[in-house]
């Protein structure tokens, strides 16, 4: 009764292969892309334990064309919709994207973006409603709907990029039984690739954290070969290793596959990602070298 034991957890959906996903992590990639840009996926985390997390996203931008141009900026729209379901929780987003993007020095662009939409929590009423602890009982069948912000700025050029977002902005408390208030997360994201020969080699990571946890980091070495095969390999620090690949199925559409490797003393704590992305002028809409600044940050995804 006179100790007690602070423990720490996750909060967000996270993506091992957050470079293919970089638009979920921060509005002003929107439009970053020089065509329609579209991409779906599903990520099961910690495989093998009952009502583990699982989670679905799918996600659609675009730049507006010329005639939005003003003092050499340009303007992109975009939307991301999301669903995290763990155990007895379902949490679905619905985002709507502003970004704006405009030329700082002779080889780096600003963009900034912010999301905007609803976030509902809803309860599964079949597990709950018979459930002897209270708390849990008189959250059955729960549906809590919330407003979701979430600002972003991004800085890059033809080689690299510099990317923070706030996630969770507006503060909230959700009532599903007992209080509980979500706080904001802040992402920070690098990434930087170099040519060799036909290879690319990109590094990136991702580091997320908050007040109330410990933060987290993700880093990333892919190789690219002509754009059309991916090989990369990742570090969740203390928590897993990763492996992820991807393919070309066709000049517009890509497939990508991640593997989780758990590190900590869990045995079986797998974690399998998988994500299609189709864009409008084919594959990712960029090169290894030459073009706009716009066709550069594409290929980071």
């Amino acid at each position: 009764m006179i100790l007690s034991l602070m423990v720490t957890g996750q909060q967000s959906p996270q993506y091992s292969q957050y470079s293919f996903n970089n638009f979920g992590y921060n509005p002003a990639f929107a439009g970053t892309t020089p065509c329609l840009d579209f991409r779906m996926g599903t990520r099961l985390q910690w495989v093998g334990f009952k009502g583990a997390p699982w989670t679905s996203f799918a996600s659609i931008h675009k730049g507006l064309g010329k005639k939005h141009f003003n003092n050499n900026g340009k303007h992109a729209v975009g939307l991301y919709v999301e669903q995290d379901q763990v155990h007895l929780t379902t949490r679905t987003y619905v985002k709507l994207a502003y970004a704006y993007h405009t030329k700082i020095s002779p080889k780096y662009t600003m963009g900034v973006g912010v999301f905007a939409g609803i976030q509902q929590y809803a309860t599964d009423n079949v597990f709950l409603e018979n459930d002897p602890d209270p708390v849990l009982a008189a959250a059955s069948g729960s549906k809590l709907r919330y407003p979701d912000i979430m600002p972003g700025i991004l800085f890059y050029s033809k080689k690299a990029y510099w990317s923070f977002s706030i996630n969770q902005l507006y503060f909230k408390n959700i009532n599903l039984g007992v209080e509980e208030k979500q706080i904001n997360q802040y992402y920070l994201g690098y990434g930087h690739k170099s040519v060799v020969n036909n290879w690319t080699i990109f590094k990136s990571f991702l580091l997320k954290w908050n007040v109330m946890a410990p933060p987290a980091i993700d880093l990333n070495v892919a190789w690219v070969y002509q754009q059309n095969f991916t090989m990369g390999l990742g570090y969740r620090v203390g928590e897993s290793a990763i492996a992820n690949i991807k393919f070309r199925l066709a000049k517009a559409i890509t497939l990508t596959y991640a593997f989780d490797f758990p590190l900590n003393k869990i045995y079986g704590n797998y974690g399998h990602e998988v994500m299609l992305g189709f864009s409008q002028c084919g594959g990712d809409g960029a090169g290894t070298g030459g073009g706009s600044e716009k066709k550069a940050c594409a290929a980071y995804y």
